[in-house]
């Protein structure tokens, strides 16, 4: 039987596997179970015992291995995969997120790396103090992803009485900044770029204060930054796992990401809400986005569809036939206020501050109750109420 600290290892050649050896022996929590010479082997193994972490080296094939590895990791959505190579490229980091992956690894730097990355996927015990990170997609422009991020943090602030933190990862427009009147030195693409440790000190220090206990981690669009270019993603798992350890709630508002984002971000978040209006285009992205989710390992139960903005009367789609076209059993509701959203937005507010005992604002504090006894007790069926 197989343990989560065991490591396998997709290698043809003897000097990756003694490379290896070498550098699982000095972490004290993994051991190398065994070595494989291909991916067919390791089908072959997974199909009779799962994998702590499974190391594919693919410097014999790059195009060839990563298309067999795409095959094995989504009949075993589980499996925790770490590429390694000896050639770097922005294509072929993508091509490895796309086949499954969770990190990627250069040969020259894996002996000093391999330890953080083994101690974030294999080592279980310390990930049960980490805090709740939730990821808020949108199905479709202009649905209130942003709206719905930024109060969702907020209900969960007050709920925990804690403090949250927001994280702007929307490439294109980033808007949290400007919806909540702050500004910053820093964004999520200088923290990623970081060549220095990324840790929980650094996110704290990196982000800027709306209040005293609500952080906001922004876009660089539209604020001074050091960092200029489109944004480097490789240090984004140990981003995450900064945020999860310096945060109890950590809301991610993520409207326009490449796929191989999405599914990181899915998987390093205990919920996924996919907000949406009930239209025909937009169920039928978010359809697309839960096949793309589940098919990359994300647990059905993890996926929230939230229809935002929904009136009693007259939506496109009842609320009902968009649950049968999504296959889900519910679908959670935030009611049409436009006069008292825009308020917000044009104040600079929450709803908890401008429209307290507005039916609106009730309705993000039932979303935030419902993901803080998730939270708390695991009871995914309180998401459905």
């Amino acid at each position: 039987m197989t343990s989560k600290g065991d490591v396998l290892l997709v290698a043809r050649d003897d000097a990756t596997a003694d490379l290896v050896r070498s550098a699982v022996g000095k972490y004290p929590d993994a051991s190398l179970a065994a070595i494989l010479r291909s991916v067919s082997d390791l089908r072959v193994h997974l199909d009779s015992a799962a994998a702590g972490v499974v190391l594919v080296d693919i410097d014999a094939d790059p195009a060839g291995i990563l298309g067999e590895l795409e095959l094995v990791v989504s009949s075993h959505p589980g499996t925790r995969v770490v590429v390694i190579s000896s050639v770097f490229s922005n294509d072929l980091v993508l091509e490895a997120m796309q086949a499954g992956a969770r990190r990627f690894l250069l040969k020259e730097s894996f002996a000093s790396e391999l330890g953080g990355v083994l101690k974030r996927l294999v080592g279980g015990g310390a990930d049960a103090a980490l805090g709740c990170m939730i990821s808020v997609f949108s199905a479709g422009g202009g649905c209130g992803a942003t709206t719905v991020a930024i109060n969702l943090a907020n209900e969960l602030r007050l709920l925990a009485s804690e403090p949250v933190l927001a994280i702007d990862m929307d490439d294109f427009y980033g808007t949290m900044s400007a919806y909540l009147g702050i500004s910053g030195h820093y964004g999520i693409a200088d923290v990623m770029a970081h060549k220095g440790p990324i840790d929980k000190n650094l996110i704290r220090s990196s982000s800027c204060n709306y209040t005293e206990d609500f952080h906001v981690l922004a876009a660089s669009a539209g604020m001074p930054r050091l960092y200029a270019g489109e944004p480097d993603y490789e240090n984004l798992s140990d981003v995450l796992h900064a945020c999860r350890q310096a945060y109890k709630y950590t809301v991610i508002d993520a409207p326009r990401v490449r796929q191989t984002v999405a599914a990181e971000l899915a998987a390093a978040s205990k919920l996924v809400i996919i907000v949406m209006q009930l239209t025909v285009k937009d169920i039928k992205i978010a359809q697309a986005m839960i096949e793309f989710l589940t098919a990359r390992g994300v647990t059905p139960k993890k996926i929230v569809p939230l229809a935002n903005r929904c009136r009693n009367r007259g939506p496109l789609v009842r609320p009902e036939d968009g649950r049968k076209a999504l296959g889900v059993d519910v679908i959670r509701k935030i009611r049409s206020d436009f006069s008292r959203a825009a308020a917000c937005l044009n104040r600079g507010l929450t709803l908890a501050q401008s429209a307290p005992r507005s039916g609106l604002r009730r309705d993000f504090q039932r979303l935030a109750a419902a993901i803080h006894a998730y939270e708390r007790n695991g009871d995914d069926k309180v998401l459905g109420a």
